[in-house]
């Protein structure tokens, strides 16, 4: 199987990692290669230090990601699931903050790369969608499972059973999409926020905050198991020298100086 390694750009600035998908001709759809290697890739930064952020987005300001890329019916090969499901896993587990910049279509797996993110940020000529109702499909239940708890019955329903784009205003108002912006001033809004969340803020708080929310995210209450480890998790942060570091800075009004440990 042939990797295009332009297709995935890799960029490190400081605190942040980005991470485009550089497929414009085909609206940066993704391919099986493409999905292990984004796969890969966000496996590896869970097991470094140095970065604390990760600004998903794809090439041009037409496309974030139109979904994934069916091969031929000639080919008697169906859509690349497993390769899929690797790459949301690992997105969705990834223990850093990742922001979606998404300019023009964020489609089925587009969507999904968007929900399986901590933060969205959008142009306002955004557009949201999971079609596969009008191929005569559902969604598969793990990505419909992570909408849900995002945005709730209602919402779901209406992306899921319509399978009509939802503009980048009405995802906004659903829970979908943080911030909509004049596409011109999007990457500075992005940025931004990246430096904030990687200058600012303790990595090893951010990283227990997100295993914790993702705990949360599946239990409408936690059994007695989880709460002990939840309960592990928060002690682990709270009682950590990032944590000691903070307070220490708060008393003495200056910014902290934090190393994720």
């Amino acid at each position: 199987m042939g990797i295009n390694k332009e297709e995935i750009i890799k960029e490190e600035e400081g605190f942040v990692f980005t991470l485009t998908i550089n497929r414009p001709p085909k609206r940066n759809s993704l391919n099986e290669s493409t999905l292990l290697l984004i796969g890969d890739i966000l496996q590896q930064l869970e097991a470094q230090k140095k970065l604390r952020v990760i600004v998903l987005r794809g090439a041009g300001e037409s496309s974030f990601c139109a979904g994934v890329e069916v091969p031929p019916v000639s080919t008697g090969a169906g859509p690349p699931v497993k390769a899929l499901t690797y790459c949301l896993e690992s997105l969705n587990n990834c223990n850093l903050p990742v922001i979606a910049m998404v300019y023009g279509y964020a489609i089925g797996a587009g969507l999904d790369l968007v929900v399986c993110s901590d933060f969205c940020l959008a142009a306002d000529s955004a557009f949201f969608a999971a079609n596969l109702v009008k191929i005569g499909r559902i969604y598969y239940y793990e990505a419909a499972q992570r909408l849900l708890n995002l945005v709730g019955l209602r919402a779901t329903q209406e992306i899921l059973l319509s399978g009509s784009c939802i503009k980048a205003h009405r995802a906004k108002e659903i829970g979908l999409v943080n911030q909509v912006l004049p596409a011109a001033k999007l990457p500075r809004a992005v940025y931004e926020l990246a430096r904030e969340l990687a200058e600012e803020n303790s990595p090893l708080a951010m990283r227990g905050t997100k295993k914790m929310l993702k705990k949360l995210s599946y239990l409408t209450k936690p059994d007695e198991g989880t709460k002990v480890e939840l309960e592990k998790i928060i002690a682990q942060i709270n009682f950590s020298r990032d944590a000691g570091e903070g307070q220490k800075a708060f008393l003495e009004k200056r910014k902290p100086i934090f190393k994720g440990e």
